[in-house]
């Protein structure tokens, strides 16, 4: 409870607010969010001119504020470096990002002192590193770890958090290499010993899964050599967009090959027969819908596939109730800029597509299914339109 003398009443209230501020510093403003984002409490992320400790007092007012109230610069430049890596070491031992990101700003304002103690300068470095490993910053703490063994060489604790940082970033030579400093200087620490065997784990596991990768485009490259020289001997008119003429035949290859795997439909494959399997689709313009076939061999015709899809005295589609679509009512049309031309349904897929030149789009031939003499068929196909 309030002491009811401390209480203001709205009158009082609005004339504070119309007073100017005492300290110099203005209420939060349209761009409250930004605002927020540059005081010291509330960023995310630590910018690199405050790492850096260049950053322009009028831009950060209240850091820069917040920083003159904890220090006077007449002091000591070593005192005042130990206290902000003090005051840096009580953040960081919170364990939250917001403490990590304060910790990072006590020791850059300790860093920027620039005392001749290069023993406190290198636990500055190597304290910053530490905050920004705890926020992923890696490449950062890496660097730091460098700039503390520049004051001190032989520091272990900043090389095993140079190794440490490597090992996040996924370099693990580096980090067994860092290791390897660190053990030059103590060869019976567990921690670093322990890291590199899991560094130098790592490695092999990255050694293995690359032979494994290798083999397997290997693999790939294979098939697609053979599945490009299966289009050459069967000379399909396969569409390919966007043709350039500066473009060398594997770059043409490498296009079209990718174009016949940009469909949902699944792509055409080379069987251990030595024969094409395709996705086919069909399309029933009367009732608007589709079919697709996705193992759709070269050697097979259209009534293969029509016979089982619409077996006589078998069950029919939903949008088929009078059972229209029967194998001696059907007709496939492939339809090729305005015309359209019939197709034998005994006849193979690969002849269909070497007779006729059936341009092959996205790697998917498509035909039209009609009921012979129906509506749709004499209007689409008959008249032509």
């Amino acid at each position: 409870m309030f002491d009811d003398e401390c209480e203001l009443t709205n009158e009082e209230i609005l004339e504070l607010m119309e007073k100017p501020n005492p300290h110099g510093l203005e209420p939060f403003g349209p761009d409250w969010e930004k605002e927020m984002d540059m005081h010291p409490l509330f960023m995310d992320d630590v910018p690199q001119e405050v790492i850096d400790g260049t950053f322009e007092r009028t831009k950060w007012p209240v850091l820069a504020s917040h920083l003159d109230m904890m220090y006077d610069d007449d002091e000591d430049l070593e005192y005042t470096a130990t206290c902000y890596k003090d005051d840096g070491n009580v953040e960081y031992k919170k364990g939250t990002k917001e403490g990590f990101i304060k910790a990072i700003i006590s020791y850059t304002e300790g860093l920027k002192k620039n005392c001749v103690n290069e023993e406190l300068n290198s636990q500055l470095y190597c304290n910053r590193a530490a905050a920004q490993f705890s926020i992923g910053n890696y490449r950062r703490a890496t660097q730091d770890c460098e700039k503390a063994l520049e004051q001190n060489p032989t520091y272990v604790k900043a090389i095993t958090r140079a190794a440490q940082a490597q090992l996040k970033l996924g370099n693990r030579t580096a980090a067994i290499a860092w290791c390897d400093k660190a053990l030059a200087i103590d060869k019976h620490s567990k921690v670093i010993i322990e890291m590199k065997v899991k560094a130098l784990q790592k490695l092999k596991e990255d050694e293995r899964n690359a032979r494994k990768r290798a083999a397997q485009e290997a693999k790939e490259q294979r098939k697609n050599t053979i599945l490009l020289e299966a289009f050459r001997l069967r000379n399909l008119n396969l569409f390919l967009p966007e043709e350039d003429d500066e473009e060398t035949a594997e770059e043409r290859d490498a296009r079209l090959l990718d174009s016949l795997k940009c469909t949902s439909h699944g792509h055409v494959t080379l069987n251990e027969e030595g024969q094409l399997v395709w996705p086919v689709r069909l399309l029933y313009p009367e009732h608007a819908t589709s079919d697709v076939i996705r193992q759709f061999s070269e050697v097979n015709s259209l009534s293969d596939h029509l016979s089982y899809m619409f077996p006589p005295g078998g069950d029919s589609p939903e949008w088929d109730p009078d059972r229209e679509y029967t194998l001696p009512k059907l007709c496939a049309i492939y339809h090729a800029g305005n015309d359209r031309v019939e197709m034998d349904k005994e006849t193979s897929l690969l002849e269909l597509l070497t007779k006729h030149n059936i341009q092959i789009i996205t790697g998917v031939p498509t035909f039209e299914i009609y009921v012979k003499c129906s509506d749709s068929y004499n209007k689409n196909v008959l008249s032509g339109s």
